[in-house]
């Protein structure tokens, strides 16, 4: 019941500007050939409605800026969530959401219920080149997406043979739903009132500046999946696998509760009807009261990074009967299927948590799931 306060010693350089001001995404993305973070900021232009990004390359080394470029993306109402990182451009996809700001300035609602949202509207993508890019910096394409409602990116690459930029994003299918999040309100989420979420796949000829296609990704018919992860060598490469944290293989939407391989490249197409379980999917469930979190995958030490398979896949587990979170890991040169090849169990409980990394042991730390 009480107005916000200011903690005390905080800089005022680290107090965010509500009008006006600049927000940072919670996706940067590693290139794994330079080591650079790649991450942007954006701020809304009031007067004609567009945002300005600023997408800029941080070193490995000592965190230093190496290049940064600002574009304006116009028409654009709400900034986008995450983005496509590959060799030479950048690709960010804008849903067809609107947003209260009165509602949302004045305090009577809270940022994801002063939004409402269009679920079979018009999505726009944006295609430009990378600060460090060799590619023409000329202003951001708008590409015409198909409708569907985009959440996260597991990877994206520039295809060796189209030039055609391809990438499997997480994604709501075209619905009737107007009220964005309103079912994850209140004590728990009502699943009957939120559309069911997939692996898709989206591939734009940026010669054309169309979208070629957009369609459930290889191996993934009736998964239900969310927060993809691909090995971080392979964020600006072709993969042949990306994981997710499943909720089921019959196309429903429920709560997470284990985690999927996805043979997106070679997987299979064929359709499936809606309550069909998916056979083919590798993936290993829990049981009954345990929900996952967002994965990730680490590489083993010594391992060959152009290997996908030589790595650990790792997530958070919570067993909401004991109030207990566990790390789980698997073993990626084995079937998900076989299960994880050790719980670490935790005293307690941690929230459910969305993103992360994982910071490998050095001389003077062990490591870090964060």
């Amino acid at each position: 019941g009480k107005l916000p306060v200011t903690v005390p010693n905080v800089p005022l350089d680290y107090l965010p500007d509500f009008i006006g001001g600049a927000a940072h995404t919670a996706h940067p993305k590693r290139c794994p050939r330079t080591g650079n973070l790649v991450g942007w900021h954006w701020s809304q232009v009031v007067s004609d409605g567009s945002l300005e990004m600023t997408v800029t390359e941080w070193s490995a080394d000592g965190f230093t800026k190496v290049a940064s470029r600002t574009v304006t993306l116009p028409s654009c109402e709400l900034a986008p969530h995450d983005m496509v990182l590959t060799e030479n451009y950048v690709f960010v996809m804008i849903n067809a959401l609107s947003m209260s700001t009165l509602s949302f300035l004045s305090g009577l609602k809270g940022p994801a219920e002063s939004l409402s949202m269009d679920g079979r509207g018009p999505i726009k993508g944006y295609i430009f080149a990378r600060p460090t890019s060799d590619k023409p910096q000329v202003e951001p394409m708008e590409v015409p997406i198909p409708p569907c409602f985009s959440i996260h990116f597991s990877h994206g690459y520039e295809d060796e043979t189209t030039g055609n930029i391809v990438s499997v994003f997480s994604g709501w299918p075209p619905s009737d739903a107007t009220d964005f999040l309103g079912a994850w309100g209140g004590f728990c989420p009502t699943y009957d009132k939120i559309p069911e979420t997939f692996l898709w796949r989206v591939e734009i000829d940026i010669e054309k500046g169309k979208t070629v296609d957009m369609s459930i990704a290889p191996g993934s018919m009736n998964v239900c999946a969310e927060h993809c992860v691909v090995h971080p060598n392979f964020i600006t490469k072709k993969a042949k696998n990306v994981y997710a944290m499943v909720s089921n293989i019959i196309g429903d939407s429920t709560a997470p509760g284990g985690y999927s391989k996805h043979c997106v490249e070679n997987g299979s197409t064929q359709p499936l009807k809606p309550g069909e379980r998916n056979e083919d999917i590798d993936c290993y469930f829990y049981g009954s009261r345990y929900f996952g979190g967002e994965p990730l995958v680490v590489p083993k030490v010594g391992a060959d990074l152009d290997n996908e398979d030589q790595a650990y896949l790792v997530g958070l587990v919570c067993d909401s009967v004991t109030d207990k979170s566990f790390v789980s890991i698997f073993d990626l040169e084995r079937p998900l299927k076989d299960g994880p090849v050790c719980n670490m169990w935790l005293k307690s409980q941690v929230p459910h948590g969305l993103h992360g990394c994982f910071d490998p042991k050095s001389d003077l730390q062990d490591s870090y799931f964060c």
